[in-house]
């Protein structure tokens, strides 16, 4: 769906990967440390907080810069495939900064206004939807942790599809 995928490019501004360090309990070997998901060859900075029984399957998403950089241009290509028709719904974004979670971003944007600005309309027709969009991350955003969540709701509120985005700039 291409509302889910734009979410996508709403929530790239989010990014939070922090390395990840499993100790045993009992120091008996030396500690495991696995990779940061910036330092995997992936980088992937989104998870897919989706339910199994959502209408929407994300097929695939492509982050450019991966993870993103300050001052650069972030493009997201993303292929989603509906089960059914959309009529309509809304995106609903939050992204939070730091160690507090301050909130940056807290909206709720129209489905069908968003998929629009994106070279589509509603209804959105069943199967898969392509979209890509691009967005300027600000040189002046501060160092640290981004973490955000996107959900894309139908025309009765059910939820189309979820992303949650973490990386660190």
């Amino acid at each position: 769906m291409k509302t889910a995928l734009l979410l996508f490019g709403l929530l790239v501004a989010v990014l939070h990967a922090s390395p990840i360090i499993r100790k045993p309990l009992i120091d008996l070997k030396p500690a495991l440390t696995l990779p940061s998901l910036q330092d995997s060859p992936l980088g992937d900075i989104w998870t897919d907080c989706s339910s199994a029984s959502d209408p929407a399957k994300i097929k695939s998403v492509v982050i450019n810069p991966d993870p993103p950089q300050r001052g650069q241009s972030l493009s997201v290509n993303a292929t989603v495939t509906l089960s059914e028709q959309v009529t309509g719904g809304s995106i609903k974004v939050d992204i939070k900064y730091g160690i507090f979670s301050i909130t940056l971003i807290d909206k709720t944007l129209d489905l069908c206004d968003t998929v629009k600005s994106a070279g589509a309309t509603c209804p959105l027709a069943a199967g898969d939807q392509n979209l890509a969009i691009s967005e300027s991350l600000p040189s002046v955003a501060p160092s640290g942790e981004y973490k955000g969540n996107a959900v894309v709701t139908d025309q009765s509120g059910n939820q189309l599809v979820c992303i949650n985005l973490d990386f660190k700039l």
